[in-house]
């Protein structure tokens, strides 16, 4: 239902806010919008009254100093707070409360008696404000988040399994009252349960409510004692967009937790010796003369008086702004869930709790979290979504929000994905919007007390007219003039093997687990190399062959890469059998890092321990190194200006990724990513006969290429290389990330379009060599079912699915 004042809005946006003639603006939950009236008051004020410094007796002192007093009582009739329980202190914005909380506690073990120093312990909320995380780095005695509102009540329950470890220690527990990513508004019962609970461990526990979000457009009503925060938190420019002021309002009952605090700034103290001897007495008339530190904000504060009558005149109470915007947030949520492109697929993949219901005020604010989908189901970035709303006068915010918990849990990002987004390049504020086939953020559109039907209306028009596919999208299938196919029935891919280390032994992919083709190869294929101490260049795998006993193996999850030494019968007990190495973090960048010349210039790990591991398996004085990633380092550079990747490279790669195909195996060094392929019943074909290679989704073509010196020596040995071919029609989501994983179903193509009773183009040549393709650059698929092993002894692998004695014997 609609608020009393929504009738008028139209003329209320006409006359308090020209600057939103031609603007939708969607960004409240970042900051509301300021009336006109209320900079026409306060510019009044300042030019009717002298306001001096309030620290003085002056006239225009003692002025001040009332004006402030005024408007700090004021505050806490706003929020129905007794002045009898409550203090207000005027900060900065809620960071600064949250921060002046988070000091308080770490220093209030300083002057207790040695059992008693101990810190605090700090728990907080998974949708907690980063302002809110950052509380635990004060923490000493621990921190822990709670990932959901059940894992709260079962703490406050006692039902977890926490025990009481750490004595008569103090505790905080923060929350935001409402989420700022998606508006789920949590529980404001919890500060009151933890307060009449009866389980000791949870008495000294404290609670700290970041409520600026939820005060935009919400009544915080602090009215029932004993079921109010000790401590909260909140920005007024969320409520009223001027001025940029804070205030932490404290329970009295609680105040003693910051009385404590160790710093103190002017204005807080009544005497303060310098000179020979370190002592100061702290102001004891109330909390907020010991923690305003300096001299306060007083023009703020006095702008804060006319920003409060003001939002009086104009929208009467927070009541009905909740009425309002929750009545808006319930139509905005119903047509974006509603859209459709032409082939039924949903547009906007919208995150929200599922305890909350747009419409409710009780549970849900006016905030819609969201991300765009094309038919085909591929993300489409939120930059871009963005970008294109700018040229429509259309102003959201798109990204994490700040909020790495509620981002995680909405775009189901594990630690280990979000760590690796980050080595990846992605950083706060940038257009690396999807990742691994996930997005990395969120595009946000939120209301507030002057938003209109109008302005709903707009966007969802915006979102119909630019992002709704109104044409059924047409089957993916085969372009014409595509060759046949050399048979029905199909391959698949058996294993696959990654290099991370240029010239080591290989890792086999998990089974279950799709693989990702990067724009330089499948992900972290050739990763790291071997170079001289405090070297750049890597060092050739011909030339030292005991290289191939490293055997790397990737650890996602944990975000290692572990590397284990063959056993060769050599033993030396100062070196470990096993050196593990971050895969996020990289060793820093060697000054002059781009070279003349061919090759690339990778980073050593500078660490002993690394130096030694590689110099007694290798038998050369040696150690590991990383190639920079341009993601890394030149975040401003085109993917497609890369350098170097390899030792192997004389051209940089192409774009789009090639792969290249040779018809035998190479020496160590050369075939680095090993895919095996399987058939039932079907002969593969020879490479003199197939064109076109089909892997799952994903389509390369054969180019013919010069051969190399070493294959020119050679004449049975023939080379040739694939191109990705990438469809500009195919946005799907398998497009947006490409993959491979065991069992993805492969098929070869053929120029030939005779007829289908020609078998003899579909015979296998068993007398031919067997053919290995290299994935995008330097990868190895085996035609048969054949792979390469780094070890002395031969490897011979049969296929018994497969027509006739197909079997071959490698040599490494």
């Amino acid at each position: 239902m609609a608020a009393p004042y929504t009738e008028n809005i139209e003329q209320i946006r006409e006359q308090q806010y020209p600057f939103l003639a031609d603007v939708t603006y969607l960004d409240h939950a970042g900051t509301t919008l300021y009336a006109k009236s209320l900079i026409e008051q306060f510019s009044e004020d300042l030019k009717t009254n002298l306001l001096g410094n309030p620290h003085s007796a002056s006239p225009s002192s003692k002025l001040s100093t009332h004006r402030v007093e005024d408007v700090r009582a004021r505050v806490l009739r706003f929020f129905k707070a007794d002045p009898n329980d409550f203090d207000v202190v005027f900060v900065a914005n809620a960071t600064a409360g949250v921060k002046l909380v988070g000091e308080a506690f770490r220093d209030y073990g300083f002057d207790a008696d040695p059992q008693h120093q101990s810190g605090f312990l700090y728990r907080y909320h998974k949708d907690a404000h980063t302002s809110l995380v950052g509380v635990r780095a004060l923490a000493t005695a621990g921190s822990k988040c709670f990932a959901s509102n059940e894992a709260v009540d079962s703490w406050i329950d006692g039902q977890d399994s926490e025990k009481a470890s750490h004595g008569r220690a103090p505790g905080l527990f923060a929350y935001p009252a409402q989420s700022n990513l998606d508006g789920r508004r949590l529980p404001l019962a919890w500060p009151g349960r933890l307060r009449k609970s009866e389980h000791p461990r949870l008495w000294n526990i404290y609670t700290l409510l970041d409520a600026s979000s939820y005060v935009s457009t919400a009544q915080l009503d602090l009215s029932d004692l004993e079921c109010a925060p000790d401590f909260t938190v909140l920005s007024f420019y969320k409520i009223f967009g001027f001025p940029d002021l804070g205030a932490l309002i404290v329970r009295r009952e609680a105040g003693h937790m910051l009385r404590r605090r160790r710093y103190f700034g002017g204005g807080t103290v009544d005497m303060v010796i310098s000179l020979s001897s370190a002592w100061h007495a702290k102001k004891e008339e109330s909390l907020h003369d010991q923690l305003e530190d300096g001299t306060l904000p007083f023009h703020n504060i006095i702008a804060l008086g006319c920003a409060l009558d003001v939002h009086e005149r104009l929208y009467g109470s927070m009541d009905a702004v909740s009425q309002h915007t929750s009545h808006l947030a319930g139509v905005l949520h119903h047509e974006l869930s509603s859209l459709r492109h032409a082939n039924g697929g949903r547009v906007c993949e919208i995150y929200k709790d599922p305890n909350s219901t747009y419409g409710d005020s009780k549970t849900q604010g006016p905030i819609v979290a969201f991300n765009v989908r094309n038919s085909q189901g591929a993300w489409v970035g939120k930059s871009k979504v963005e970008a294109q709303a700018i040229e429509y006068n259309i102003h959201l915010r798109t990204g994490g929000a700040c909020n790495p918990g509620g981002i995680a849990t909405a775009l189901d990002l594990e630690p280990w994905e979000m760590r690796r987004n980050f080595a990846e390049g992605m950083r706060c504020g940038d257009d690396l919007d999807v990742i691994s086939g996930k997005p990395t953020g969120v595009i946000r559109v939120s209301l507030g007390a002057m938003s209109t039907p109008r302005d709903v209306a707009t966007f969802v028009d915006f979102m119909k007219k630019h992002w709704v596919d109104s044409c059924q999208s047409l089957a993916l299938t085969l372009p014409l003039g595509w060759p046949q196919s050399l048979s029905e029935q199909l391959s698949f891919v058996q294993s696959l093997r990654v290099f991370p280390i240029e010239g080591c032994s290989g890792w086999d992919v998990p089974s279950n687990s799709a693989w990702e083709i990067k724009q330089h190869g499948l992900a972290w294929e050739h990763e790291w190399c071997l170079v001289r101490p405090r070297g750049r260049y890597a060092l050739d795998p011909r030339f030292y062959p005991r290289i191939a006993f490293l055997q790397p193996s990737l650890h996602l999850r944990e975000g290692v890469l572990k590397i284990r030494m063959e056993d060769t019968g050599v033993h030396n007990t100062a070196v470990p059998r096993e050196l593990t190495v971050s895969l996020w973090d990289s060793p820093p960048t060697q000054v002059g890092e781009i070279e003349q010349g061919p090759h690339r210039a990778a980073n050593p790990y500078l660490s002993a321990e690394c130096e030694d591991f590689f110099t007694f398996v290798i038998g050369t004085p040696c150690t590991l190194a990383r190639y920079p990633d341009p993601r890394r380092t030149v975040l401003n550079e085109p993917l497609q200006q890369q350098v170097l990747r390899s030792w192997r490279r004389i051209t940089p790669p192409e774009r789009p990724s090639t792969l290249s195909v040779a018809d035998r195996v190479k020496g160590v060094g050369d075939a680095k990513i090993n895919i095996q392929l399987a058939s039932s019943l079907l002969p593969l074909a020879g490479p003199q006969t197939w064109q076109y290679i089909k892997i799952g989704h994903h389509s390369f073509q054969v180019l013919e290429t010069p051969p190399s010196f070493k294959q020119a020596r050679n004449a049975s040995v023939s080379s040739r290389r694939f191109r990705h071919l990438i469809s500009s029609g195919n946005v799907s989501l398998a497009a947006q990330y490409p993959t491979i994983r065991v069992g993805d179903a492969v098929r070869l193509f053929s120029e030939y379009t005779g007829a289908k009773d020609e078998p003899a183009r579909l015979e296998n040549n068993l007398n031919e060599p067997a053919t290995h393709s290299e994935l995008p650059g330097r990868g190895l698929i085996a035609f048969p079912m054949l792979e390469r092993s780094p070890r002395r002894q031969p490897v011979i692998r049969r296929s018994n699915s497969m027509n006739g004695q197909l079997w071959r014997e490698l040599r490494t």
